[in-house]
């Protein structure tokens, strides 16, 4: 009996083993190879027989009717006949479509004379995938975020969004889903495992966005649950760019907006974005201001009867229970400097943390030592780079491993070398809006990837120059189409490549090489059917009319490309 025993325990084993040694093994699969594996094993997926799988091949029609079928282990394939013209009983495929086509997952397509067709070897869009899997496996669910490329009321939106809401898609870090692009073999596989399997479905995200507002702070948080929160606008001729940001990024409204202080590098974005995107609740700093900025600030809220908090340095922010925002910092203690009033937020997110430091200065940080734990994996650097901020045990407790600096052209020398290299001397990646744009921090908690890369080893991101000069533009006279610009500081300025340029109408004047605007002078752009050329007092741009007499923003960028002067 013992013999016979082993011997069956025997035979189990070279089952198993014949088993494993039969499995699939592409050649060609190097991604998604769990996914593909998965598939494999349930004999959804077969490749060809050359031993691979194509994975980077567009789909065809008919390979992903047969891979659903065999997942919902269709083998009765009795069906009314569908009346295409290029596949008929016989033809390789056709007893699949048919079958298909019955069951109401895909459909045919119908050409100029109105004739039914299959096209079994065409491929798939993404959008299309999208359709036939929501229908296939009734996949139903609205995402709380709009792609940038799907449109509520498009064909495809019902099912892309389906897909999104049960976590099968995360779409592009561009927030685009391409429903009109190819789809790949390799993205069918992964799309159908995440269907079958949770384990495949990707880990919910937190997404932190540091938007290039220029000279200025804006920041924008993405909750795993969809929630919002939005840190600063930047400067007031940020904000158009802060909202269509926000849009893009399938924002319609915001739970929370943080005003880290009232300086207008930092608030002055938020008015348009209180005037056009639905607000719930705005989290103040209590430091007070007399500017313009503030005042209309202050009257948006009020008018539009959005809820108004005061952070208190030491709450608890609740709005995912993913993760936890703690203030570390507020206009509850009692300084007379608005900077060191600035809303300071440490955002955790399983094991990772981020620190949102607004424009705080040395003896803030002091006293956050002195009564938090610091340590944070990302921080937004302080007061755009500036030596009043980031000292060396700030940066030592914080040991950030990646370092972002919000700042634009300026005059002020941000960031300073001294910060530049207390952050490299500490081992953090650093990351400018500057030189990079748009940066995105994304995460599931247990690691992140940033949307940019680093500066290599060795380099720092170049302090922008201390300079003297102060160009800006000091009137715009639509009716008589004039620009007049001044040179208001003290050293003549070379505007070689620098551009003026009309909001409404989007028209660029390139200023001429060689031009110099004098201390103190002033220079005028003409256009319309009177301008002349009279340099240097008097520049022609065109005999057309450019400026929109019913307003229309100027906008003055040097040679970098930086915005150094708006005009409204």
């Amino acid at each position: 009996m013992k013999r016979l025993w082993s011997l069956f325990v025997i035979i189990l084993l070279l089952l198993s083993f014949a088993q494993k040694s039969s499995a699939i093994i592409f050649s060609d699969v190097f991604s998604y190879k769990e996914e593909i594996d998965y598939l494999t094993s349930r004999d959804i997926i077969r490749g060809f027989d050359n031993g691979t799988f194509g994975p980077q091949s567009p789909i065809k029609r008919i390979q992903a009717v047969q891979m659903i079928l065999r997942e919902k282990g269709i083998t009765d394939y009795s069906a009314p006949d569908p009346g295409f013209i290029d596949i008929k009983p016989g033809d390789y495929g056709y007893d699949e479509v048919a079958k298909a086509v019955s069951m109401g997952f895909i459909s045919g397509k119908t050409d100029v004379n109105g004739n039914k067709y299959f096209d079994r070897y065409g491929t798939l869009t993404r959008g299309q995938m999208a359709k036939i899997l929501a229908i296939a496996y009734n996949l139903k669910g609205e995402y709380f975020r709009n792609f940038s490329d799907v449109t509520k009321g498009s064909w495809e939106y019902e099912f892309v969004s389906a897909l999104a809401a049960n976590n099968i898609t995360t779409g592009y870090e561009d927030n685009s889903f391409r429903p009109y692009e190819k789809l790949k073999r390799q993205h069918f596989a992964v799309f159908m495992a995440r269907n079958l399997d949770d384990r495949f479905k990707p880990l919910p995200e937190l997404q932190a966005h540091f938007i290039d507002v220029g000279q200025g702070d804006s920041s924008l948080i993405l909750s795993p649950n969809g929630k919002t929160i939005l840190i600063d606008g930047g400067r007031h001729s940020a904000g158009e760019k802060v909202v269509a940001y926000l849009k893009k990024a399938g924002v319609t409204s915001i739970d929370y907006l943080v005003a880290t202080h009232p300086d207008a590098d930092h608030i002055g974005g938020l008015l348009d974005v209180l005037r056009q995107i639905p607000v719930k609740m705005v989290i103040d700093s209590g430091k007070e201001h007399t500017s313009e900025t503030y005042i209309d600030y202050l009257n948006l809220i009020q008018q539009k009867n959005i809820h108004f908090r005061i952070a208190k340095t030491g709450d608890i922010i609740s709005i995912d229970p993913a993760f936890i925002i703690q203030v570390l910092n507020s206009g509850d203690q009692e300084v007379t400097d608005n900077n060191d009033a600035s809303i300071v937020l440490k955002l955790s997110y399983n094991q990772i943390d981020f620190m949102f430091t607004g424009d705080a200065g040395v003896e803030v940080e002091e006293r956050m030592l002195s009564r938090f734990n610091v340590g944070a994996d990302i921080l937004k650097v302080s007061h755009h780079g500036s030596s009043t901020g980031s000292s060396w045990a700030f940066i030592n407790a914080v040991k950030p491993k990646a370092s972002i600096l919000s700042y634009g052209d300026n005059s002020y020398g941000h960031p300073t070398s001294e910060v530049v290299s207390r952050l490299k001397a500490a081992g953090s990646a650093l990351y400018s809006t500057m030189g990079q744009g748009d940066i995105v921090v994304s995460t599931n908690g247990q690691s992140y990837r940033v949307s940019a890369k680093p500066w290599q080893s060795g380099t720092s991101p170049a302090p922008s120059p201390v300079v003297k000069s102060d160009i800006r533009i000091i009137s715009v006279d639509e009716a008589n189409e004039k620009v007049t610009i001044k040179n208001a500081g003290s050293l003549n300025v070379d505007m070689s490549g620098w551009k003026l340029v009309s909001v409404e109408g989007n028209q660029t004047y390139d200023f001429p090489t060689g031009f110099i605007l004098k201390a103190g002078a002033t220079v005028t752009i003409a256009s319309g059917s009177n301008a002349v050329n009279k340099p240097p007092n008097i520049l022609r741009w065109t005999n057309a009319n450019i400026w929109n007499n019913s307003g229309d923003p100027a906008q003055l960028f040097n040679a970098g490309g930086g915005k150094v002067s708006e005009y409204r």
